[in-house]
């Protein structure tokens, strides 16, 4: 059975808001011709149609009502993420692997939950459907969309047509495109299929720190990089080097002991056991311990 996101059936005799394009040997020759720019993009890997359906009615053997059909570029679902996750990423360490902070963690997922119930503007997404011909999971960049001649190049397209949206989602397709008001209602990924898709996305796509210790981080993984000239830094390394960080309470405990230490240095010195006594007091302060933010 196909995604709920497609048509059950496939029609081969008419043009249709949400239909996905095959780059055929015809589209390319098209594309070559009027949009060199999109044949070249390789990242363009199918088009879906943007045109309503009941402009691309064809009556009585004539040419449909639209003198244009719109098209917008599908790409793989890994470009849009890749392009998203990178704006949340420390940005100090670049070029090394993205690594972001686990406060972004959660904006990136929203932004999947809203992307993948097709509520994100400007993009729709195309769940893998591999018996139809669509192997991976895919985006249409809709602010990308260009225009060919719908008298010339409308047998083109049907043509090259090989997956169809189902009503609900055609509706859905065309609110985005006219960035309505109202919202369509489709159907939404159940919670745990959307979540488990959500987390494989989110972890393959950067290595994720603690928001509190990305000063530190940085700092450490800067040192890091510059002993070892020429290698990547590694999940295994990031978690290394967390570990190295000092905790919320040992920093604060750190920095108390170097005031008193400061200020207090002579009485110090005429009692050593006394700057332990007071260390160990703050280690164990269950007060001061319930105060501090965090680990």
């Amino acid at each position: 059975m196909a995604h709920f996101t497609y048509s059950e059936t496939l029609s081969k005799s008419e043009l249709l808001q949400g239909d996905i394009l095959q780059r055929t040997p015809a589209l390319e020759a098209l594309l070559r011709d009027v949009h060199p720019h999109y044949f070249q993009h390789a990242q363009n890997r199918y088009f879906i149609v943007l045109t309503q359906s009941c402009d691309l009615v064809c009556r009585n053997g004539q040419t449909c009502a639209a003198r244009y059909i719109s098209i917008a570029p599908v790409r793989s679902l890994t470009v849009l993420t890749a392009r998203q996750v990178e704006l949340y990423s420390v940005g100090e360490l670049s070029p090394s692997p993205l690594i972001c902070t686990q406060r972004n963690r959660q904006r990136f997922q929203n932004f999947l939950e809203r992307l993948f119930n097709n509520n994100e503007p400007e993009f729709f997404f195309l769940q893998r459907e591999p018996t139809a011909g669509l192997p991976d999971d895919c985006c249409a960049f809709l602010a990308l969309s260009i225009a060919i001649k719908a008298g010339l190049h409308y047998q083109t397209c049907l043509s090259a047509k090989f997956l169809q949206l189902n009503g609900n989602f055609q509706a859905k397709l065309g609110w985005l495109v006219g960035q309505m008001y109202s919202r369509v209602g489709t159907v939404d990924w159940p919670r745990d299929q959307l979540s488990e898709k959500i987390e494989a996305i989110v972890k393959q796509s950067a290595i994720w720190i603690p928001e509190k210790s990305q000063k530190e981080f940085v700092r450490l993984a800067r040192d890091w990089i510059e002993k070892n000239s020429g290698k990547t830094i590694t999940e295994l390394e990031v978690g290394e080097i967390l570990k190295n960080i000092p905790r919320t309470k040992e920093r604060v405990q750190q920095q108390v002991m170097q005031i008193v230490e400061e200020l207090f240095k002579e009485v110090l010195t005429a009692d050593p056991q006394l700057k332990t006594k007071f260390a160990n007091r703050l280690r164990n302060d269950d007060v001061l311990a319930s105060l501090l933010p965090g680990p």
